[in-house]
C-alpha cells in the first residue's frame, strides 16, 4: 500500500465510519439496517500484496445462505476501490460480461472461508478489475485483470474480516468480538438533542448566578 500502514488505514476506516454516522444522526429512525464488515487482504505470495476493504451487506439472509454485498469501498495496493460490479445473477454466481470471472458478491458470516470460490468482484480507480475469492477456509486469492487485456498478476493470501456492530434499534449499545459498538443514528440525534439541552441548562445556571 502507498503513504499509509494497513493499520493506520483501518483506524482511517473506522472514523471515517463514525463520522459518517453523526452524519447520518438527522436521518429518519427506523430506516432498513444494513452490516458493515471491515475485510483485510494479505498475500503471502504475488501481487496483489494488501487489500484494506470496507463491505457494506444486507442482515438478511439470501437464498443461498449468505449474505448480499451491496457495497464496497478502500484500497488495493495504494488503488482506491470505486466500487462493487453487479452480479445480475445475485445471489447466484455468473461470469463477468468479458467471461475472465465468475463471481457471486456473497458474504458468509458464520463459519469458514468468509467468501465463496467465485467470491467479490469489483472495480479500481486506475481502470482494473479485482476478484477476491477463497481456495479453502484458510487460502485465499486475488486477482488483477483489465477488461479487453486479460490477467496482469493474481496473489494468494489470508483474510482478516470483522463486523462493525450497531446496537439494537432501541438506542441501546451493544458490543462484539471483532466488531465496534457504535449508537444508532436515532441514538445520535437523541444524544446531540441530550447534550444541547444540558449546554443550554448550565448557560441559564450560569446566567441566573451572575444576576443574582
Amino acid at each position: 500500500m502507498t503513504g499509509v500502514h494497513g493499520g493506520d488505514y483501518r483506524m482511517l476506516r473506522l472514523k471515517t465510519f463514525l463520522a459518517g454516522l453523526t452524519t447520518a444522526a438527522t436521518l429518519v429512525a427506523g430506516t432498513a439496517r444494513a452490516a458493515t464488515w471491515l475485510l483485510d487482504y494479505a498475500s503471502t505470495g504475488g501481487s496483489p500484496q494488501v487489500a484494506d476493504l470496507t463491505l457494506s451487506t444486507s442482515d438478511v439472509l439470501n437464498a443461498v445462505g449468505g449474505f448480499d454485498v451491496t457495497g464496497i469501498s478502500g484500497l488495493v495496493d495504494g488503488d482506491t476501490v470505486t466500487g462493487l460490479i453487479s452480479n445480475p445473477g445475485q445471489p447466484f454466481a455468473n461470469y463477468s460480461a468479458d467471461g475472465m470471472f465468475r463471481f457471486d458478491n456473497v458474504l458468509w458470516s458464520v463459519g469458514a472461508p468468509v467468501l465463496s470460490n467465485p467470491g467479490l468482484f469489483f472495480h479500481g480507480a486506475s481502470g482494473n478489475e479485482y476478484n477476491l475469492f477463497s481456495d479453502n477456509a484458510a487460502t485465499y486469492e486475488l486477482y488483477r485483470a483489465q477488461s479487453g487485456v486479460g490477467y496482469l498478476a493474481n496473489s494468494l493470501g489470508s483474510v482478516q474480516i470483522s463486523r462493525v456492530v450497531l446496537p439494537p434499534l432501541d438506542g441501546g449499545y451493544r458490543g462484539a468480538a471483532g466488531g465496534l459498538g457504535v449508537p444508532e443514528p436515532n441514538t445520535w440525534a437523541m444524544m446531540i438533542i441530550g447534550f444541547g439541552a444540558v449546554g443550554a441548562a448550565l448557560r441559564l445556571r450560569r446566567r441566573a448566578t451572575r444576576f443574582a
